[in-house]
This record gives structure tokens, C-alpha cells and sequence, in this order.
């Protein structure tokens, strides 16, 4: 063993920073590219992106928000089981539109009641009381109740719709007649309020065979209660452990996969040689999930001294899959900062790129509103950090023992609004780039971008992926 020579061979390993991607012949405009893609093997996605399972990013509200955009939120398992299945459920049942939980209560002042109606930008509202609509108010109706000086608005009867007469719902608000509409289920309790606003901007939802919203669960493949609770509901299970390469996780994951009927995502993986220990020893691989060490709040390069750039991962493990005629999908996960980065670790073999930080700051993100000085925060952490730990839900992600170094970092990320807003932005981004690569479609984005290595002093050699 000669240890010069290893570091002599040491391969070069590429990183979304490391490169960037040659302009093409645009034969098509860029709102006209296709991002459809598949999450797993049976999920399909609209958008080439999905959220990460991390507790302060995706609850029910991201959830909800990344499919009724095109991509899929994966619940994170840093809770009780039944939390978990419970919001996984909740998303299944969300009828495939955007929401929101609007409305008064009867017992609402005049006053209050025109302030709520002012920022949601709406003229007429619900009044519920006791789970159950009771009518609705109109703005003009409320100004004069003020007015006359009576202190509640008495409300007005209304239709109230079920999920099945969500196209009715949707046709009266495109008639102008209200702002605002109550949804509820078949016992007649509410559920959530159908705005014109939400309507008019509507974007196509991910939804399964049934119409449904997609949905992803994280599960550690040690916690067989939690996958076959969760199997029940998910469209997919994700595992959620850093080093899928392991010989005992591989040993739990061949049994745990032959009593699952969801897809089921390994992961992470970052090397050819993880693929084809996986693929000999598991009979359902349904996509995988790779990265090591690349994530904005991860600290295991520092602390073990291990890391494999996504970028590089992303491809090594696309053909390694390839090689073996696996047809299971590669999610790109960790150190995706922005929307350049996206298309890069697409155009690198991956299907869907998995986002955190990206979305950490948006109302949807599972964290609470921080205020510093004038400015807007809300924290975000990686899952193998000292405050994730102690929830000891997800302690088992790093090791199966739970390790006593943490690998991950807190912080806080600039508010950024609803995600609605800011995905759109993402999205219009990511076609962008597509665009001046000269790819239709994420099919073409594989077969016609070339890679620029960029280093000081000038550009690399293109290469093509």
C-alpha cells in the first residue's frame, strides 16, 4: 500500500460551483418548456422539485403547497407516528386547489371583521361557529352595520360546497357574485374557504390516479411501525438516513420493502458502488435519493471528514443505475441554493432536485416567524443538529445508535413570503435555463447539455453529460 499514490489518483469531483452550463440552439420559448418529470417510479410531478424532510420545512402547509404547485413535499419524521399520519392523511384529503383557512366567527366586531376582509382581499367572507357555516358577510353590508353603530354583522345566507362541487365553487367565484366561498365535507363541517384571487391564479396540482394530491413520508428503515402506518396513506416512503450504504440498513431495508406497497426511495447514496450493492440485495428500489455532505446546514465534511458534491453524485449514481437498466429516478439532494443550481444537478442525471434552504423562509415552511430588529427570520436546521436531536424522533438518521457529535448547524433564513410567490419566480428561473441550453423538456436537457468546467484564469473543457 503506498498512501502518495492515493492521493495522486484522487479523482476530481465536481460541484455545482465548479461548473456551469453552455448556451445552445433555443428552439422553443421557455414558457412553453415541459418540467414534467417522476418523483419514483409511480409519482409523477409537474415541477422537477421536491421539499426536504426537515422539521422546520415540511409539515401539512408545505406539504399542500409543493403539490398544488407540481412537485411533492416530504413530511418530516422528527415527530410522533401518529403526527406524521395524521398530516399525510390531511393532504390526501385537501381538495386539489389552493385554500385557506378564512372566515369570522359571529361574535367578530364589525371593525375586525372589515380588517380581515382588507388584508385577504376579499368582499364577501364566511362566518363559521361550532366547526359549522352559519352564512356570510359583505363588505358594503359590514361598513354600513359600523356605521349604524351596532357592533356585529349579522350574516347572510350562502352556499356552502363539498369537495365534489368543487367545479361548481369555482364557477360561482369566476361569475363574480362572491369573493369567497365555505368548502366542507359531507357532514357539513368546514374545512377551508376557496378565494376568487387563489382561483385566477391556479396552477396545475401533482395529483395521484385518484386525483389526489401527491405525498411523500421520510421513515427510517429501522422503524417498521412508522412505514406500514405510513404505507397506508404515502404515495411514497423516503428513507431519511445519511449513509444508505450500510450493511445493516441494507439487511432492514430487504425485509422492511417486501411488505410495503408505496414506492420506496433509498437514500442517501452518493457512489456506483452503492447502486449495485442495492441492486442486489433489494427487490424494490423505486428512486434514490443522493447527496452526502452537500447540504447549506450540514457539517459532515468538517466533522468526519467524508463528502461527495451532489453534482457528482447525481451523475455517478445516474449511471451507475443506468448500467444495471434501473429505471428508478435520482433526487438530487443537498446544496441547492438556487434556481442555476436546479438546472445544473438536472442536467447531471437528476430527475428532481430536493430543496431546503431554498424554501425555509417561506410562510408554507414548518418554523415559526422570528422578528430581529426590522427584519423577518425563521430558523432552520439540519437533522443531525444538537435542537433536532433532542426531539429524538429522528436521532437514528446519522447512525443506528444514536451518535453523541452532532453534523448539522442552526441558524435563520430571510423571510420570503408566501411560496406561491416565490416558487413561481423559481420556476420562470429554471425554464429560463432550460431555455438557453435549447432543451424542450428534461429529456432533452440530459441528452443536449454541455458542462463548462470553470476555473481561475479561464473555462474548462466542455464536456457532455
Amino acid at each position: 500500500m503506498v498512501f502518495i499514490e492515493k492521493l495522486k489518483k484522487a479523482e476530481l469531483a465536481l460541484s455545482v460551483d465548479d461548473v456551469y452550463l453552455a448556451p445552445g440552439l433555443a428552439e422553443v420559448d421557455p414558457q412553453a418548456v415541459d418540467l414534467s418529470t417522476r418523483f419514483s417510479t409511480r409519482v409523477k410531478l409537474l415541477i422537477p422539485l421536491a421539499s426536504s424532510p426537515m422539521d422546520t420545512v415540511t409539515e401539512f402547509e408545505m406539504a399542500v403547497a409543493m403539490a398544488l404547485l407540481g412537485g411533492i413535499g416530504v413530511v418530516h419524521r422528527n415527530m410522533e407516528i401518529e403526527k406524521q399520519v395524521e398530516i399525510v392523511k390531511k393532504v390526501k384529503e385537501h381538495p386539489p386547489i389552493r385554500t385557506r383557512v378564512l372566515y369570522v366567527e359571529p361574535d367578530t366586531p364589525c371593525g375586525r371583521v372589515l380588517e380581515v376582509m382588507r388584508d385577504a382581499g376579499v368582499r364577501s367572507m364566511p362566518v363559521v361557529s361550532g366547526g359549522r357555516v352559519k352564512g356570510y358577510v359583505h363588505y358594503s353590508e359590514v361598513k354600513a352595520v359600523c356605521r349604524s353603530g351596532l357592533e356585529h354583522p349579522e350574516p347572510k345566507p350562502g352556499e356552502v360546497f363539498s369537495i365534489a362541487r368543487l367545479g361548481e365553487a369555482k364557477k360561482l367565484l369566476l361569475e363574480g357574485r362572491l369573493d369567497a366561498v365555505a368548502l366542507a365535507n359531507f357532514d357539513g363541517v368546514y374545512i377551508s374557504t376557496l378565494v376568487y384571487r387563489d382561483v385566477m391564479e391556479e396552477t396545475l396540482p401533482a395529483v395521484d390516479e385518484s386525483g389526489r394530491l401527491v405525498i411523500a413520508a421520510a421513515i427510517s428503515p429501522f422503524d417498521r411501525a412508522r412505514a406500514l402506518a405510513l404505507d397506508r396513506y404515502a404515495d411514497a416512503l423516503v428513507a431519511d438516513v445519511a449513509h444508505f450504504h450500510n450493511a445493516e440498513v441494507l439487511r432492514v431495508s430487504r425485509h422492511l420493502v417486501k411488505e410495503l406497497s408505496s414506492d420506496f426511495i433509498v437514500g442517501n447514496i452518493a457512489s456506483r458502488r452503492a447502486v449495485e450493492d442495492i441492486a442486489s440485495q433489494l427487490d424494490k428500489v423505486d428512486g434514490f435519493r443522493v447527496g452526502l455532505g452537500g447540504g447549506s446546514i450540514c457539517t459532515t465534511p468538517e466533522v468526519a471528514g467524508v463528502y461527495i458534491p451532489t453534482l457528482y453524485a447525481v451523475a455517478e449514481v445516474r449511471d451507475a443505475a443506468e448500467s444495471l437498466n434501473l429505471k428508478a429516478p435520482v433526487i438530487g439532494d443537498g446544496g441547492i441554493r438556487t434556481p442555476g443550481d436546479i438546472v445544473k444537478v438536472l442536467a447531471a442525471g437528476a430527475s428532481v432536485a430536493m430543496v431546503g434552504h431554498m424554501l425555509a423562509g417561506t410562510d408554507e415552511a414548518s418554523a415559526p416567524l422570528i422578528a430581529i430588529g426590522n427584519k423577518l427570520y425563521k430558523p432552520y436546521r439540519g437533522m443531525a443538529s444538537e435542537g433536532a436531536m433532542v426531539k429524538r424522533f429522528a436521532v437514528d438518521r446519522y447512525a443506528r445508535i444514536s451518535k453523541k457529535v452532532a453534523e448539522g448547524v442552526e441558524g435563520l433564513v430571510e423571510y420570503k413570503g408566501s411560496i406561491y410567490t416565490f416558487m413561481s419566480k423559481i420556476i420562470e428561473a429554471v425554464k429560463a435555463g432550460f431555455g438557453y441550453v435549447g432543451a424542450r423538456n428534461i429529456d432533452e436537457l440530459w441528452r443536449k447539455a454541455l458542462f463548462i468546467a470553470a476555473k481561475r484564469g479561464g473555462v474548462g473543457v466542455i464536456t457532455q453529460t
